[in-house]
């Protein structure tokens, strides 16, 4: 636990953001801030109890696990774009990171068969392609050879062709639920249209998406390239983390260790503080 305890070492005697703190105060405080929670993220992924899982996790675990390492590596690279100021980026990874986090949140509260259930679910694309006539692209060598990837996928989980009706009658939804049914079941459902719905813009061909961040209109009603990326807000930050701390308190809890759960706590008290002080600073600025 040193690397934790290096991180939370940096805080000591550090003033936290109030209200009433200047932007550029707040603005290097954040920088910092924002990083240490993904490294303290991904140190959680890696710690466990031993006496739980003395070697890894097991399929009911490790989908859970496997969404947090992504949560983990996404708020590294949502860091990395804030400082170089790039708000595009940020938006592609924000959505991603919210949606892992919302699965793992319904995952966390959900039965061993829904956990199977999610596992088959990703299979979808990987059977289409293994039931597929061997003519084409499927009669290449690469084609064969992606047949025979997908064949040891199902071997390492005990599936087989077989293993999917479950599925295809929910058409490929976890319990038959889209993202927006899961959001509710974590009591956000609120929150969907503005944090996810608009979210999703940045990963679709979608003309909104387009008029926000990659061109420009000009004063006759025509459009023009806006090929220069726009300045990130740190406020796209804070948010991501009111969805992917109760998932790494949710995993902390039931792998053997609620020791750790302070630390997440404190993480959530810090950003709530954070984004009122610079709530405080752009509120005239916003009307």
């Amino acid at each position: 636990m040193k690397e934790l305890n290096d991180i939370l070492a940096k805080y000591q005697g550090l003033p936290l953001p109030v209200v009433g703190d200047a932007l550029p105060a707040l603005e290097k405080f954040a920088k910092l801030f924002f990083a240490d929670c993904a490294e303290i993220y991904d140190i959680f992924t890696r710690v466990k109890d031993t006496e739980r899982n003395p070697s890894g996790f097991s399929l009911v675990d490790a989908p859970i696990l496997g969404l947090l390492v992504k949560i983990s590596k996404i708020m590294r690279e949502i860091v990395k774009y804030y400082d170089s100021g790039d708000a595009n980026v940020i938006a592609y990874l924000e959505r991603q990171a919210i949606e892992a986090a919302v699965v793992a949140r319904y995952l966390l509260s959900a039965t061993p068969e829904t956990i199977e259930s999610y596992r088959k679910c990703s299979f979808k694309d990987r059977l289409a392609a293994f039931e597929a006539a061997a003519e084409g692209f499927y009669a290449t060598k690469a084609g064969k050879r992606l047949k025979a990837s997908i064949a040891d996928q199902f071997e390492a989980e005990g599936l087989n062709a077989s293993s999917f009706e479950l599925q295809k009658k929910q058409n490929w939804k976890v319990d038959g639920k889209s993202v927006r049914d899961m959001f509710a079941e974590i009591g956000m459902g609120d929150l969907y249209g503005s944090v996810y719905g608009f979210g999703s813009e940045s990963i679709h061909a979608s003309w909104g998406h387009s008029i926000n961040f990659d061109l420009s209109r000009n004063t006759d009603g025509t459009y023009s390239a806006l090929p220069i990326e726009m300045p990130a807000d740190v406020r796209y930050v804070g948010p991501v983390l009111l969805f992917c701390n109760p998932a790494y308190v949710g995993w902390c809890k039931r792998i053997g260790l609620g020791r750790l759960v302070g630390v997440l706590n404190w993480i959530d008290q810090v950003n709530r503080q954070l984004f009122d002080a610079f709530d405080a600073v752009y509120q005239p600025m916003d009307g």
